[in-house]
């Protein structure tokens, strides 16, 4: 059976993060399954897709403009207006299923709508700062009071809550949320994407990076939250202990320059290869969007080692990214990373406060390529969790689920 499924989310693409890139990869695959996927977006980005001629393959709708400004200030007014905005989409479209990404502001948005609606079958989805908190770097959208609130009273009524990874879950549990709202799905990968298709000594001539070092790749926007100043002082004392075996880090994401002066005073700039443009150009006309694009996913094919020593992850897209391409794993023991990478069975787990530690991983990566090709079995093997078409086919069951649970309510 055909299903109309409305994907509601307060960001999207041109934006390019996991969870814009998750509901583009959920969209494209509901679609070629043969559903009806509507994304209803924040309002700058249908326009913004507009002005840069991207193609997508299904409709974007854009909810009305500066009304999460609203429901901040004034939430009365602002679930007002969203509930009767959310009421004339389902007239409009005749949704089957409302799959939602972001617990705040979305998420709450549409609890307030369709906890009372009988006829409304719905998930949420929380991604990263809607639903996690780090006092220390000042992350998490909660830490405003008023946005607590509003989390805390509205977002453990969804139907289902869907978990990314088990710290997600563990979030859910501190809201009081029933276990029975609780659906454990991952995040996926495209594992096509990181077949080889060609060798790693063209793909590094290609890209401008070493042929003969020890390739290590660490992936992520420029943030405290992803811990690069430490990781910088990881490859100074791996720079100490290794001297006469060459190596290279490699840094792609967002905004990583700013990294420069650190990696300069650190004294690694040598070592260090940053690399911002890792969104991939969008596509031509007819061609469907693939995320990540391909020149973040030739890095990947380039790379010996992956390493990721972030302090907080809802779920560390990019470790299974890294799997998918067969890439030994370092990580930290935060949540987000070790739910993806189980230490001593998929990949390292390093003290995340420890640059010593991080180290240490990389040179025993280093020393012996027997040791080094085992850990990139296991990873590869790991990485097979994660295949999209998997994910989606939860999803699917879990749609079916909740639209058999509201007519029988109804």
């Amino acid at each position: 059976m055909s299903l109309t499924i409305a994907l509601p989310i307060s960001t999207f693409l041109p934006n390019i993060g996991g969870a814009e890139v998750g509901v583009h990869n959920i969209a494209s695959r509901l679609l070629q399954q043969g559903h009806r996927p509507v994304v209803i977006a924040s309002h700058p980005y249908p326009t913004l897709l507009r002005q840069r001629g991207w193609q997508l393959p299904y409709p974007v709708q854009a909810f009305p403009p500066r009304i999460w400004g609203i429901l901040e200030r004034w939430p009365w007014l602002g679930f007002l207006l969203l509930d009767r905005f959310f009421a004339l989409l389902q007239r409009r479209w005749q949704f089957d299923y409302w799959h939602v990404t972001m617990g705040y502001p979305v998420g709450v948005a549409f609890n307030h709508f369709a906890a009372c609606r009988p006829d409304i079958a719905w998930l949420v989805r929380c991604a990263g700062d809607d639903i996690q908190i780090d006092r220390d770097i000042g992350y998490g959208m909660r830490l405003n009071p008023v946005v607590d609130q509003l989390v805390r009273r509205w977002l453990p009524l969804a139907q289902h809550l869907v978990a990314i990874s088990d710290s997600v879950v563990a979030e859910y549990r501190a809201l009081g949320v029933a276990e029975e709202q609780i659906v454990a799905i991952p995040n996926g990968v495209d594992l096509s994407r990181f077949q080889r298709r060609e060798s790693k000594a063209l793909l590094r001539q290609r890209l401008g990076l070493p042929e003969q070092a020890f390739l290590f790749l660490s992936v992520g926007r420029h943030h405290p939250k992803k811990n690069f100043v430490l990781l910088l002082q990881a490859v100074a004392l791996l720079k100490q202990r290794t001297a006469k075996q060459p190596f290279m880090m490699v840094i792609a994401g967002g905004g990583v320059s700013a990294l420069l002066p650190e990696a300069k005073q650190q004294g690694v700039a040598d070592h260090l290869s940053l690399h911002e443009s890792i969104s991939g150009h969008h596509p031509d006309v007819g061609q469907l969007l693939q995320l990540p694009g391909d020149d973040l996913v030739d890095l990947y094919l380039a790379a010996d080692a992956f390493v990721f020593p972030s302090r907080l992850e809802t779920f560390g897209i990019v470790l299974a990214e890294a799997m998918a391409a067969g890439l030994p794993i370092i990580t930290s023991d935060a949540p987000g990373c070790r739910d993806l990478v189980r230490h001593g069975r998929d990949g390292l787990v390093v003290n995340p406060n420890d640059a010593q530690s991080c180290a240490d991983a990389m040179a025993l990566l280093m020393s012996d390529s027997t040791i080094c090709r085992g850990w990139a079995e296991r990873s590869q093997r790991r990485g097979q969790d994660f295949c999209w078409d998997n994910v989606v086919g939860r999803y699917l069951e879990l749609y079916q689920d909740g639209i058999k649970q509201r007519r029988s309510r109804s």
